[in-house]
């Protein structure tokens, strides 16, 4: 590992970046971007959901990191339903059935407590919306907050007991260092930490 220091105007900030073959590699759309059970998922089929998200999901985030956010999202959906799926035909029944029993019967009632609680805590969110007006609203978005980590507790076990590879690699920045810039470890180290620090 090879470790660098440089001062800087502007806070602390880490990064990693690896050598420049592996940063300025694009993967081909038919090229697998992940596995699940040996089956792959390509890029393209990625890009096919992802490029549906809005571009607002990221913020001000560079065209590159929400490109790579969207496309990790997409993935993510797409290994979860084909675990899902694989599950449903290796306990032999449909999709539906599973996701009720496994998922869907798994959700605890939301409370008129927990309503309640809720609404005290966003009301600047609600506008000055009354809470029978807005209880049913809540009602059903902690329901489907409560869905979501039931599922995802449910794909993990699935993820435990499949072998599911993730291929897609993050963007990485490359860092241009100058030849009088301190560092430690030898020049052809195949990862680089590069620290920026403001010592004032």
């Amino acid at each position: 590992m090879k470790n660098l220091t440089l001062a800087a105007l502007l806070g602390v900030l880490t990064a990693c970046s690896q050598t420049s073959a592996q940063q300025n590699r694009r993967p081909a759309p038919t090229e697998a971007v992940a596995t699940v059970g040996g089956a792959p998922i390509t890029l393209a089929e990625v890009d096919d959901k992802a490029l549906e998200q809005p571009a607002a999901n990221f913020g001000s985030a560079k065209l590159s990191q929400a490109l790579y956010e969207a496309r990790r999202a997409a993935l993510e959906e797409i290994v979860a339903n084909k675990l899902i799926d694989a599950a449903a035909k290796a306990q032999g029944v449909d999709r539906a059935a599973l996701i009720e029993k496994e998922i869907t019967a798994k959700i605890s009632p939301v409370s008129e407590t927990e309503i309640a609680s809720w609404f005290q805590a966003n009301q600047g969110r609600l506008q000055g919306a009354p809470l029978e007006q807005v209880k049913q609203p809540i009602r059903a978005y902690l329901t489907q907050e409560r869905m979501q980590e039931v599922r995802a507790r449910y794909v993990d076990s699935l993820k435990a007991k499949t072998a599911v590879a993730i291929m897609l690699d993050p963007p990485r920045q490359k860092v241009q260092m100058v030849a009088s810039s301190p560092s430690r470890g030898p020049a052809n180290a195949p990862v680089e930490v590069v620290d920026f620090s403001d010592f004032q």
